[in-house]
């Protein structure tokens, strides 16, 4: 298995695995619920830079030549200035502009974290998070977060083994997560 940086290309092969990942908040990012423009409108924002659902934010687990998990983070500070991009394309297609506050901060950011149900079991989610804590030393950002939604418990137990503690409640897309937190 290779853990890489996702590639502009990529993107409707990592569209399903994100829409797994953050269903309902999908709708509010692509502003539809129709899965198949859902899917499509992921793959636009993945293939694009400079937003926070970018391939530059994305790294994969390719096990040979297939993407068998994804996981996208980017700094808490940037939060805002990546969703301006998705904000501004929904007010421009007449949906509404807002989007819930995730993360802010020097922090880094673990937006999604999806293995594909083929390859489960065999750690691939772990080594994502730990590529990524691992990004965040090299990078010196002093800590890393996620949000877990609370219907989620056995993501948080594994968060939690990894040692993300949490830190607050948060809502997003009207559903309620516990923003946890890994000091470095």
């Amino acid at each position: 298995m290779n853990i890489r940086h996702a590639q502009s290309n990529e993107s409707g092969a990592i569209a399903p695995l994100v829409y797994a990942a953050i269903h309902d908040i999908a709708y509010s990012l692509t502003g539809t619920a129709d899965q198949k423009q859902v899917l499509e409108r992921l793959a636009m924002w993945i293939g694009r830079p400079n937003n926070r659902l970018s391939y530059e934010n994305i790294w994969v687990a390719d096990i040979d030549g297939v993407i068998a998990g994804v996981i996208i983070a980017y700094e808490g500070k940037r939060a805002i200035e990546l969703d301006e991009p998705i904000k501004q394309w929904l007010i421009e297609h007449g949906k509404p502009g807002h989007l819930d506050v995730e993360t802010e901060g020097d922090v880094l950011y673990i937006d999604s974290v999806a293995v594909d149900s083929e390859f489960g079991g065999r750690g691939i989610g772990t080594k994502l998070i730990q590529r990524v804590v691992e990004h965040a030393r090299e990078t010196n950002i002093p800590a890393v977060t996620l949000n877990v939604d609370q219907g989620n418990p056995a993501a948080a137990r594994l968060y939690e083994r990894l040692g993300f503690r949490k830190h607050k409640e948060i809502e997003i897309s009207g559903d309620r997560f516990d923003y946890m937190m890994l000091d470095l």
